[in-house]
């Protein structure tokens, strides 16, 4: 499945990281404290992707879905 960023950029997913973003999609935000440690890893690949943002706290990192980011089948 590929994500679209902007109108030519698009970044493909896997089967992991698609399955997270359906966890984690109905949530407005969430903290790394509150994530498994397996999915430590794919919240900061989707963040380096742009399909996450990042926000740095003091003492831990809150993410949320890019809201203009589009799903597309291809």
């Amino acid at each position: 499945m590929y994500v679209t960023i902007s109108r030519h950029v698009r970044v493909f997913l896997i089967e992991k990281q698609r399955e997270f973003i359906r966890k984690w999609q109905n949530r407005a935000n969430f903290l790394q404290s509150e994530l498994p440690v397996e999915e430590i890893s794919i919240a900061k690949t989707l963040a380096d992707k742009g399909i996450l943002v990042r926000k740095k706290l003091d003492t831990d990192t809150q993410y949320a879905l890019n809201k203009h980011i589009k799903f597309t089948k291809e």
